[in-house]
């Protein structure tokens, strides 16, 4: 049985949470870190784009600054996301590709699917029945509606794949700095987000963080066969995070790269 670090859950901004991960992808890939699963909330609340997508498009800036809000580009792939600071946990994993085809699963979707299963195992182990399906990425979902999205970047034969787990939504704030689509009102994007997403706090009467933290951590030994012991950054992977924020999370161009 494989041992891999578990770094529990921090709050970060925007900046630093996606620098982090780029850090950690980097290290794992030169051998200097471990395969790593790390989770991680966000302060302040911070829309998310996906890395080809439009600034312009996608945000009401002005809105979003009036807020205190960051607004970061991702290097993984996939639509805007608006990770509010009291409604989410979010996962990240960086393993090589082998490790998940050691596991049988040889196909994009079947990556994407596998580390899934941890989080509907963890939810399992909680009280939960999520089910997986498609919503634009790979998703999961109660009762019908989605309560993770996941995305994934691949490089030197390794994976960086991180989602989110709604513990609860508020779609007028995040349509008050997420643009709908053209042709199509605010309003109606915000009722088709009460239709189609929930957090797992509609499904719980007594909420207890700490508690679906461990079912989680326990969900991903159960489903990818490995033990995970708690360790902290590396001093080489927060030097390299502070380094990318500079040249690239902190970087206007970056941020506009598609305007």
């Amino acid at each position: 049985m494989e041992t891999w670090r578990f770094l529990p859950i921090e709050t970060r901004n925007g900046y630093w949470n996606m620098a982090l991960d780029e850090a950690i992808l980097k290290a794992v890939i030169e051998k200097r870190s471990p395969n790593t699963l790390r989770f991680f909330k966000w302060k302040p609340s911070t829309i998310n784009l996906g890395r080809n997508q439009s600034l312009s498009d996608e945000v009401d800036v002005k809105v979003a600054k009036e807020k205190g809000f960051d607004i970061v580009r991702r290097i993984t792939g996939g639509g805007a996301v608006f990770h509010d600071q009291d409604s989410e946990i979010t996962y990240s994993i960086v393993c090589p590709q082998k490790f998940l085809e050691k596991l049988n699963a040889f196909k994009v979707i079947e990556q994407f699917e596998i580390i899934t299963q941890g989080i509907i195992e963890g939810l399992n182990i909680y009280g939960l029945e999520p089910e997986k399906g498609v919503i634009h990425c790979p998703a999961l979902f109660l009762d019908g509606k989605k309560i993770s999205g996941n995305a994934q970047v691949r490089k030197k034969s390794h994976i960086l794949q991180h989602g989110t787990i709604l513990l609860d939504l508020d779609p007028e704030l995040m349509y008050s700095v997420l643009k709908a689509p053209q042709g199509i009102s605010k309003s109606r994007m915000v009722r088709s987000v009460y239709a189609k997403c929930i957090g797992i706090k509609g499904f719980i009467q007594d909420f207890d963080e700490d508690r679906l933290l461990s079912s989680l951590k326990e969900g991903f030994e159960k489903t990818l066969g490995i033990r995970l012991e708690e360790g902290a950054f590396s001093d080489y992977e927060l030097e390299l995070a502070e380094e990318i924020i500079k040249q690239r999370y902190s970087d206007e161009s970056w941020l506009r790269r598609y305007e």
